[in-house]
Formats: structure tokens, sequence, C-alpha cells
């Protein structure tokens, strides 16, 4: 399962790694030799060689060290984040090569893997913990709401491509796996402030102690208020959002073989949105109204790990969850419960087997709101599944091979199979090349069976375009064929590269159903477009010197859809066929500086390509390409105490990133600085 394995004698240190910089010679005359002498770097607490060994547990569901893992993976570490000056998790994905992040206003993001990008992107699997975040109600994750105290994150593991092997469906093209810290991590006080021109304020507060002679717990609470981002007058465009968030974790071993986890956490913010909704009055067929939406919500997770044998471990997982949001796109209440057992056998020193078993059931009641109505208002959605894996080592260990594959049946989709073959040869000690095929699903979502969506006005035709569900929507399905080749021959160097061609069927389209009156134009979702992606993922890590450390990751995604046999679309009603709805170059450079003991400068230079068309269309225009710069300064004057400054997208008053797929209201990125203090004591 998820998480630090406790039942083991030996404790896997923090990862800490990753930057690049362009300005490092400048930052090499200027640096006084002497002072760093004898300075205590965190930068090389952990050579390359011990990050390679770094367990990750997100690609098979059992501990692998990094450098044996069969994907593309990448692992974001306590100290990436610190060493960042990000404010919440979206940010932080940014530095992913293979990841999709665009920030729609102040409170949305569109966040995917290798491609269809969108608010309502619905091809990754994300999980905290060990429990799954998405919604069924568009297959996605409302990522305002998945809101941490950034500090007690251990690591955020992420892998492009397929999971669905042992995830299940929605991990079609990729899994984010954040991770929190063990209670025993967490020990004494923290207290964390961030205030700025954007970010007004951010105040976190956690506290942790023992709990009796086996167990550890923490406490915290978080409350965020940030600033509307501008519209492209440049004017503010009204979308301020706040939250506030409360949860605790403990941790007990109550014998030696025993290990017991229990967390929860409440939360409720005011989330103010724009949107442009149909309009037969306005020449663009929409026009712009401000909405007061809310959400709250709450959870409970429990899991307990026992290790029955050396050979032998099981997992039994519970959790519950209970969500509330309103807003002009719908008014939901939403109970999920989610039951999940693991069984990790060793049948000999070179086999490896795992197989489990889950149930989860999600109880809705969804009333109609301005742009969507949905019938019937309440439903219960059955997910059954079983999976199991096979890892078998050969050759004394030179090569090792994965069999697996998922069964699930899903109230919507019935049965679905999501096999999976992954294999590595490890050549040398510091040379792996990997290959995979798997195929993946995504489970279709309560709005494209049962929701009618406003989509827009036709001033033209004098009628209102509905978007309408489709009772016999079936899955979405990709074949995905990966390799990858890893390396870190020097002890200051580490080269990563996957090229990856997935084969995509049955994507959703909407045509035109049929024409009305009194003016209403319906479209229906049906399964009628194909698509194949293929592109190239890179990361690099170089610490030249002891004080210094940069880090690349390159992203080359290309896309081309076609229409299935015997489907049509009206032109006119749709954006053409082809459309990209991603960057095909992204380029993430980032880098650390210790200038003394006490005082670190971390850059941060973003390149984002353009995208051609938005696939709203009602606002057919390119998001141009843009760069973004960030600069953290920091300083730490005594014992557990930082300060830091922070500057970011300094190089650009304001710039579009993304357009939402329907009801859009344009809204710029703008230039933000704001101080961090944090203090553990």
């Amino acid at each position: 399962m998820c998480g630090r394995n406790r039942l083991g004698p030996k404790r896997i240190p923090p990862m800490r790694w990753r930057s690049h910089v362009p300005l490092a010679v400048l930052i090499t005359l200027l640096r006084l030799p002497y002072v760093f002498a004898q300075a205590e770097s965190e930068l090389t607490e952990l050579s390359i060689e011990d990050l390679m060994e770094q367990k990750v547990t997100s690609v098979s569901r059992t501990e692998q060290t990094f450098s044996d893992t069969a994907a593309a993976t990448f692992v974001i570490t306590q100290e990436d984040l610190r060493r960042s000056g990000v404010t919440n998790i979206p940010e932080a994905l940014r530095m992913v090569p293979g990841v999709q992040v665009a920030r729609i206003d102040s409170n949305k993001w569109a966040i995917t893997a290798r491609g269809f990008n969108g608010r309502f992107a619905n091809k990754l699997l994300v999980l905290i913990d060990g429990r799954t975040v998405y919604t069924p109600s568009f297959s996605g994750v409302y990522w305002e709401t998945q809101d941490l105290v950034l500090e007690d994150i251990e690591r955020i593991e992420v892998i492009r491509g397929p999971g669905a092997s042992v995830w299940g469906a929605n991990a079609v093209n990729g899994i984010i796996n954040i991770i929190t810290k063990h209670a025993e991590d967490t020990q004494g006080g923290l207290v964390s402030l961030t205030a700025g021109d954007e970010e007004r304020v951010i105040a976190g507060v956690r506290h942790g102690g023992p709990l009796g002679e086996q167990g550890y717990y923490r406490i915290y609470g978080k409350h965020f208020e940030r600033d509307g981002l501008v519209d492209e007058s440049g004017r503010d465009a009204g979308d301020d959002w706040d939250l506030t968030r409360g949860g605790f974790r403990v941790d007990w071993a109550p014998s030696a073989s025993n290990v017991i986890m229990a967390q929860g956490d409440v939360y409720d913010g005011d989330i103010d949105q724009n949107f442009t909704v149909p309009s037969i009055l306005s020449p663009t067929g929409g026009q712009r109204v401000l909405d007061d939406g809310d959400a709250s919500g709450g959870s409970l997770l429990a899991r307990w790990e026992n290790l029955q044998s050396l050979a032998s471990r099981v997992s039994v997982q519970f959790y519950y969850e209970r969500f509330r949001r309103d807003d002009t796109f719908q008014n939901e209440r939403r109970d999920t419960f989610d039951f999940d057992l693991q069984h990790e056998l060793a049948l000999t020193k070179e086999q490896e087997l795992v197989w489990g078993l889950g149930y989860r059931l999600s109880s809705d009641h969804i009333t109609d709101a301005e742009l969507v109505s949905v019938s019937p208002k309440e439903r219960d959605l059955h997910l059954f599944s079983a999976f199991l894996q096979d890892r078998i080592s050969l050759f004394d260990d030179h090569l090792e091979l994965t069999l697996g594959t998922k069964l699930e049946y899903h109230t919507f989709s019935g049965w679905e199979y999501q096999p999976n073959v992954r294999t590595i040869w490890k050549p040398h000690g510091n040379h792996r090349l990997w290959a995979s095929f798997s195929r993946a699903t995504r489970t279709p979502s309560r709005g494209e069976i049962d929701a009618d969506v406003r989509f827009l006005g036709n001033p033209q035709l004098q009628s209102i375009v509905v978007l309408e569900g489709n009772r016999d929507f079936e899955p979405e399905k990709v074949l995905s064929y990966e390799l990858g080749y890893r390396t870190w021959p020097k002890k200051d160097f580490y080269l990563d590269i996957a090229a990856f061609y997935d084969d995509y069927d049955d994507l959703r389209l909407a045509v035109l159903r049929s024409i009305t009156e009194p003016g209403t134009i319906a479209l229906q979702l049906i399964n009628g477009e194909s698509a194949k992606t293929w592109g190239v993922e890179l990361a690099a890590d170089w610490r030249p010197l002891d004080w210094m450390r940069f880090h690349l990751a390159y992203t080359f995604l290309d896309t081309e859809f076609a229409l299935k046999s015997g489907t049509e679309v009206p032109a006119g009603l749709l954006p053409p066929l082809g459309d990209e709805r991603d960057p095909m170059n992204q380029v993430s450079l980032r880098s650390s500086f210790n200038l003394s003991p006490a005082v670190e400068l971390d850059l941060w230079a973003r390149y984002q390509d353009r995208i051609p068309d938005s696939i709203n269309p009602a606002i057919l225009r390119e998001v141009g390409d843009y760069v973004a710069f960030d600069v953290r300064l920091g300083w730490r004057p005594f014992g557990h105490l930082e300060l830091s400054l922070v500057g970011r997208n300094l190089n650009d008053s304001d710039h579009l990133e993304f357009l939402q797929e329907f009801a859009t209201f344009p809204t710029q990125v703008e230039r933000s600085i704001y101080g961090q203090m944090k203090w553990e004591f």
C-alpha cells in the first residue's frame, strides 16, 4: 500500500534532488569560495546513488527502488516543494515532464498527463495516501479543494502512462500519488505564514506528539485567502477564493507485525468564479456571470497492515468521504465508501505475487443548476474490482518481468479487463532499459450518462445549444506502448528518457441529434472519435559542485484525431476536427544554490508552447506560448526558522494559459510576489 513501510527495520531517508539554472556561471563568480568550505549543504545529504534506491509504491502497489521501476517515474520530494516556493500542489506539478499544467483562473487548473487536458480532464488518477480523490460526476479532480499542509507531504510520485492493471479505470494516462509523512516524522510544532499581493494570506499550524509507547499523532489546521486574477482587459476578474481545512493523522504499531494508520480531515471554502453562460442576445453567444460558489467536505481513512511472515504481507484499507459543491455548473452532494484488500506473497526469491480485491459505493444527489440538469437526481454507483500481478526476476536479477491484469465491474460500463506487461533490463549497475504494453479504459462519468449541459448560444439561429448525455456511452479505451532508458553514470549526473505511442478508441464526441422548436439545438455525446498520440519525455539532474544543482525537464507531445467510420460532424457547430488541446513542447529549468550556510537562491524558468485553438466553439482563438520566470531567496537566521521571498511570473505582467471547455471566461495569470515564514519548534 501507499506510504512508508514501518514494519521493516530500515528507514528510508527523504529524497532531495532535481534542479537546473541558466545563470550558474554568474553566480559562481559572485560566490566566495571560503564561505562554503565548512558549510553543511542539504543538497549533498543524499548522493545520486542513494536517490536511485529511494522507494516508490505507485507502479506496482508494492515497494520498488526508483531505479528499478519499469515505468516513466518522477518523484517530487519535500525538498523540491520547499525550494520551489510553491503554495499548492497544482503549481508543484509543473516540475514533472509529461504533465500538462495550466491555470484557468484564480481557483481552477487544467491538469493531465500525455494529453487531453481540460478543466474536466478525465484520464489521470489522483490519490492521497491511497485514497482516490476523483469525482464520478466528470471522472476528474477538483484541484482547488485538494489543499494540504505542504510541509506534511513526504513525496509526490508521478507515473506517466497507464496504471490500470493495478489501480483500475481512470488510470489511463497517469497516476499522481501524494504521500504524506508518518506522524513520527512530524513531532513538535510548526507555524507557517505566507502573505503577498495575490497570495493574500496562507496560514498553517501543526502539532505532533507521542501516543503511548508505540504510537504517534499530529493535528493541523490551514486557512488561505487568494486574490482574483485579471480578465483580458486587465480588470479584476473577481474570482477570489478562500478555504479552511483541518485534520489529524495517527500511526500506531501495537506489535512488531502490525501497523495501524488513521487519518481524517474537513474543509469548507468560498469559490468565486466567472462563467460565460449561453445567450442568444449576445453576438458571441454568451454573457458573463459572476458566480458565488462554495464547497465543503470531509474524509476518514483507516489502514491495517499485517506482516504475516517475511514472505507475506496483508493490507486492508477503508475510507469514507462526504462532498458538497454548489455553483453554476451543479449542486452536488456525494457520499463515497471504499474498501481495499491487498496481499503480497513472495513465492520464491525470484518471484513475487500481489493480488487484491476492492469495492466502492458512490451515492449522489444532484439538483439542477443554471448550466447543468441531471436525471435521475440520485444514483448509487457500484464498482467491484480484482487484480493479480506476478513479478519475476530472471538471469541473476538482470531481467525482471511483470505480468498483471485488473478486472472491474462498474454500474455504467459493466465488465472491463485491463492487462499490462512490463519488463526491465539491467545490463550494468548504473543503466536501466525498460518497456511496457498496457490496455486501459476510462469509465463513463455521471455527466456523460445523465446530464444535459447548456453549452452555448447561437444568435444566428436564435437557439441554445444543449449537450445531452447518452445512456449508451461506452468506456474510452487505449493501447499504450512505452520504452524508457535511465542512467546515472557519474555520482553527480542522472538522465531519464521515456518515449510512448498511444492508440485511443471510442473517444467522446458531440454530434448533432436534433433541431427543435423553439430554439434548441441538441447535441449528443457518442463514442465517435479515435486518436493517436506519441511523445518523448526527458528529465536530467546535474550537480557539478556541492553547493549547486541543476534540473531539466522536457516534454514533446503530438496528437492526431480521426472520426470513427460512420460519424458525421455538422459544419459550424463544433470546432474543426483535430484541434490541438495541449502544447507540443514544454521545458522546465530549475536550479538551487546555497550562497552561504544560511542563504539559499532558487531560480525556475518555464516555457510552454502555444495551444492553437480552444475546444470551445464560442471562443475560437489561440492560446499563445509563454515563458515564466520564478525566483526564491531563502534565509535561515537561526535554528528552525526559515524566511523566504518568492516572485512568480516576474518576466510577464499577465498571460493566458488555458481556455475552459465550455462556459469559458478568459482569465490571465498575473505576476505575484509573496513572503514566507516557517518555524518548527
